[in-house]
């Protein structure tokens, strides 16, 4: 990946690693080690979901709409809180992030909301929810990723039992998952069946993540029975292209007798 450009407005080091904040028109970008991008931010309109595994996340909303409490393990720069907030502001969240810098920086430089509705939390998401007593959400969003990669203490078999405890019957958990470790991503899908009663992978067009959402009960492939209609919708409120998501899901998981037989059903 070759390396950044545009104006660097901040240049630091955590833990041996270089952290550039860089801006470019529009947008406002943080990157990990000069080329590696972790989030982007448009200035003029901060709640907008830039990068595409974002959008895909918030599928979600497919089913929960609106979210009542947010759990979010890996704040970053802020980009899914910035949404949450923007277009739920009575939503109670909680970011949960290890690195104090990171959270310094989505504060200073990427328009983090003072709310609050709106709590962070320095540490270790699996730390975090081990240790919480009876709270309860109706959406866990994960997106906790370090220099070798997903988290390790978070992308585990014990982490996603603690997640089934502390989601609503209803909830979801809504997972970035990233194709380059195909081995961990295979162990990652087959723990979340082991506690959840449904799981679906939405693969994120011409990027290298994997977007997977799991449900206690909640039947996952619903998703495509969504009307178009209501899709345009919410495509337009959220600017978030739900019908692609919608056919990227059947695309992946519907043979090809099965796409064909649903087209003239």
């Amino acid at each position: 990946m070759n390396r950044a450009s545009g104006k660097i407005i901040y240049r630091d080091h955590y833990q041996n690693h270089l952290i550039e904040i860089i801006e470019k028109g529009d947008s406002r970008s943080l990157y990990f080690g000069g080329n590696v991008l972790q989030s982007t931010m448009s200035i003029s309109a901060p709640h907008h979901l830039v990068l595409s595994y974002t959008r895909f996340m918030m599928a979600t909303l497919l089913f929960i709409n609106p979210p009542r409490r947010v759990l979010l393990i890996g704040v970053g720069a802020g980009s899914l809180i910035r949404f949450i907030h923007h277009h739920f502001s009575s939503c109670v969240i909680d970011g949960v992030d290890f690195s104090p810098d990171i959270i310094k920086l989505a504060r200073g430089y990427f328009n983090l909301p003072n709310s609050r509705n709106i709590s962070l939390h320095c540490g270790d998401g699996h730390e975090f929810l081990a240790q919480l007593n009876a709270e309860t959400y109706d959406l866990i969003l994960i997106d906790a990723f370090d220099h070798r990669g997903m988290a390790l203490s978070v992308y585990c078999s014990d982490f996603f039992e603690h997640c089934l405890h502390h989601l609503e019957d209803n909830g979801i958990v809504s997972l970035n998952l990233w194709s380059g470790n195909e081995a961990k991503m295979d162990r990652v899908q087959t723990d979340l069946k082991r506690y959840f009663g449904s799981c679906i992978t939405l693969p994120v067009p011409e990027r290298g993540n994997v977007i997977c959402l799991a449900g206690k009960s909640r039947n996952m492939t619903a998703i495509m029975e969504q009307d178009y209609t209501e899709l345009s919708r919410m495509s337009a409120e959220f600017n978030i292209n739900f019908r692609q998501i919608v056919k990227v899901f059947i695309k992946q998981n519907l043979g090809y007798r099965q796409r064909i037989a649903r087209f003239f059903s």
